[in-house]
């Protein structure tokens, strides 16, 4: 019999991937499992091979940056001798895809043409098999299963997706021999028989240009599908068992933030902030085994090594926990062409193992490189300028653009650093060009016609005696009057030149006197303040203040004040704080005014 008699290997023959529960689980594990048994005629062995294969408990859950053992399968119900023979011909090739559920109570039903859409999916890891090594062969002379042990990376997806899932896609193929026609691969000639292909410059061969050289180009060079339906010929397509989907969810994020520290080149050093959280999404415990960094040129020092967190250490979900690193670079040059530039590559990677069950333990690894810049900052407030850029008469800080509409204090702005988490009867307010600290509290209750007082704490952080005054700017309304009508400032000499009559000039423009009367109307203040002024004699270095400004509201509802103003009066320079605490006032109830 022929080769083109014989019956085909791979008609019957079917590709599948295992991914199994247990992470330990190895080829003498699925050995014992596969292990032959007399069967029966109407019970054959092949059917005892698949019942065993799917009786294997499967993971339900995957892990995104997880290195996981899966295991292909190669099935047949005849020919198992003859596949065997030719494993030197087989090819297969195995792709993790990601893709987005629509339906995140469904997902068991999706399958590879449900509900997905192509350009939904993203291959996260890609991968042959070596069918040089061997595998584990189970099954007689008619029928039996191979199988392979393959390890996998799956890397998270480029693209962001609603309820992610994986599958595995398993493809295979069997090179067939060539005819016996075909020389071997080392001959140039073409093997007997087959046409050669056509000669695309034929008809210039008769140009008297070309004096006799006839050009040669043929039709394979210019296209780049083959002519010669020979090689797809010499491939045969192993069918695939449609893809089981799985869950994905990533069981740990990592957040890297870096603070520098103040110093020259000989002592530059970066405090890198690793954030590791353990994800919310599965109630499992998981436990981490190794967080660490690596400078490619220079040195890290682990500053929790030894009494903050100790590894392993066993995680609850939705657990942050906070890892520092000293970076100091090296005596190397950086990345970049500029001396002051310093560039080096951090590399950082966390090992962690998800604690699902006794067997079931998967292998999260995360790493990945980036770039730190250890280069002198141009902002001072990272640390303090050389001695050659101070000036004594100047701030130390970079002047910040100015708000005021006025433009007065643009050249001393406030460098305001406000707590969030603070009361709203509460401000800190920071002020570098003084060097002084600046607290105002209010208090909670404020009620109509009653004096109130707002505490004033003043520290001098500052190497100098400080001497200081506070002002308090009130709120000035915007005028809602209507403006009168214009008149010229020569209405009486008009009036007289239109009746003819000669008048005497007014004493005082009566345009004038019109505005005046308009403008007389002012209504009353919402608030006073009762402390003009509050001086602030000398503060010695490190030394505090404490005092009170005084104010009386007239009316009910959220008062406002322009602004506190901070005059150092030795310099004359001032600074506006616009920052201030909320001031509600109440009517006081008529129980109250009797207590």
């Amino acid at each position: 019999m022929t080769d083109v008699d014989a019956p085909d290997p791979v008609e019957d023959a079917e590709l599948e991937v295992l991914v199994p529960y247990a992470t330990d689980f190895n080829l003498d594990d699925l050995k014992s499992r596969l292990s032959p048994n007399s069967g029966t005629q109407d019970d054959p062995k092949y059917s005892q091979l698949l019942s065993a294969l799917s009786s294997i408990p499967s993971r339900k859950t995957l892990h995104f940056d997880e290195q996981l053992n899966i295991f292909i399968v190669l099935s047949t119900p005849s020919s198992f001798d003859e596949i065997q023979r030719r494993l030197s011909q087989l090819n297969i090739t195995i792709d993790a895809q990601a893709f987005g559920s629509e339906n995140k109570n469904s997902r068991a039903q999706v399958s590879e043409d449900q509900s997905v859409h192509p350009q939904n999916r993203d291959v996260i890891w890609s991968g042959s098999l070596d069918t040089n090594q061997k595998p584990l062969v189970v099954g007689d002379g008619s029928q039996g299963v191979l199988v392979w042990p393959l390890s996998c990376f799956l890397n998270r997806p480029r693209v962001r997706m609603q309820h992610p899932m994986l599958s595995f896609k398993a493809s295979g193929t069997f090179r067939q021999s060539l005819p016996s026609t075909v020389g071997s691969p080392g001959d140039r000639l073409l093997p007997s028989g087959v046409p050669a292909s056509t000669n695309v410059l034929e008809p210039l061969g008769g140009d008297r240009e070309l004096r006799g050289i006839r050009p040669q180009l043929t039709a394979l060079r210019l296209d780049r599908i083959s002519t010669d339906t020979s090689l797809a010929a010499t491939r045969q397509v192993i069918r695939s068992k449609p893809a089981k989907p799985f869950p994905a969810l990533p069981a740990i994020s990592a957040r890297v933030r870096y603070s520098k520290s103040a110093g020259s080149f000989p002592r530059l050093a970066t405090i890198a902030s690793l954030d590791v959280e353990i994800s919310p999404y599965q109630d499992v415990e998981v436990q981490l085994t190794d967080v660490n960094m690596q400078l490619s040129d220079g040195s890290v020092d682990n500053l929790c090594a030894s009494h903050a967190i100790k590894l392993p250490r066993s995680c609850q979900p939705r657990d942050n926990l906070v890892f520092l690193f000293r970076l100091s670079p090296g005596n190397g040059e950086g990345h970049s062409s500029n001396p002051r530039s310093l560039s080096k590559l951090l590399e950082i990677w966390i090992h962690a193992q998800v604690l699902s069950s006794n067997i079931c333990r998967p292998n999260v690894r995360m790493r990945w490189r980036t770039t730190i810049d250890f280069s002198t900052a141009l902002n001072p407030n990272y640390g303090g300028p050389s001695q050659n850029m101070q000036r004594s008469n100047k701030p130390s800080s970079l002047p910040l653009a100015s708000d005021d509409a006025q433009g007065r204090n643009a050249s001393r702005n406030l460098d305001v650093a406000t707590d969030d988490h603070r009361d709203s009867h509460q401000r800190a307010t920071a002020i570098p060009g003084f060097g002084v600290t600046l607290t105002l509290t209010a208090p909670r209750d404020v009620y109509v016609g009653q004096p109130f007082t707002w505490d004033v704490f003043v520290v001098n952080r500052s190497d100098k005696a400080q001497k200081l005054a506070i002002v308090v700017i009130p709120k000035r309304k915007a005028d809602d009057h209507q403006r009168h009508m214009a008149k010229p400032s020569v209405s009486s000499k008009v009036a007289s030149q239109r009746d003819g009559m000669d008048h005497a000039d007014a004493v005082m423009d009566e345009n004038q006197l019109y505005a005046m009367q308009k403008m007389n109307i002012q209504e009353a203040a919402p608030i006073v303040c009762l402390s003009t002024d509050v001086r602030i004699g000398n503060l010695n270095p490190g030394f505090c203040h404490n005092s009170e400004l005084k104010f009386l509201p007239l009316c009910k509802g959220i008062l406002n004040i322009e602004a506190v103003r901070v005059i150092d009066v030795l310099s004359n320079e001032s600074i506006d704080i616009r920052d201030l605490p909320e001031i509600v006032a109440e009517e006081r109830g008529s129980d109250d005014k009797e207590t």
